[in-house]
């Protein structure tokens, strides 16, 4: 951790004095909380969602994204409970799975992910927020919420 915090830093500065932007590539949403202005989740070699820290962390609006954000550490979290996972295995990239690339192991998934969902807008209030999910936005917060905070269902819902 404290090599992490140092590289961190270096990266920071580095950031500070050149005026550039960095792309980091990363599982670590701590790494991401910490460092980054807007942020692109992908899965399975596709973008799946993408805004800034803000958005991502408190309105996101992809099951991808809802499955990593529920599975950080919380300080306030019964350390004896495993962390939430995301159910089933990631797919191949030489034969993904046909629509929606996260389907196979989404509990909300319908008939309509057999079709590529695009990436579009659907906050009103954030228009460069997009994200790539045939639900719409009502279910999305009412689906998002597992124990009382953001995550992924375990078992598959039922969707209407």
């Amino acid at each position: 951790m404290t090599i992490q915090a140092q590289i961190l830093d270096e990266l920071r500065q580095l950031r500070e004095q050149s005026g550039a932007g960095i792309i980091l590539v990363t599982h670590d949403l701590g790494v991401v909380a910490d460092i980054a202005d807007r942020v692109v989740v992908m899965y399975a070699g596709r973008v799946v969602e993408q805004g800034t820290l803000e958005e991502l962390f408190y309105d996101p609006q992809h099951p991808y994204t809802w499955g990593l954000l529920g599975s950080i550490t919380r300080v306030d979290s019964d350390r004896t409970l495993r962390l939430p996972a995301i159910a089933g295995m990631p797919p191949s990239l030489l034969r993904p799975p046909q629509g929606c690339h996260f389907r196979p192991r989404c509990p909300h998934a319908f008939a309509k992910c057999k079709e590529i969902p695009p990436l579009r807008a659907t906050l009103p209030a954030a228009p460069e927020h997009v994200d790539r999910c045939w639900l719409d936005r009502e279910r999305k917060q009412r689906l998002r919420m597992v124990d009382g905070r953001i995550g992924l269902a375990a078992e598959p819902a039922v969707v209407t």
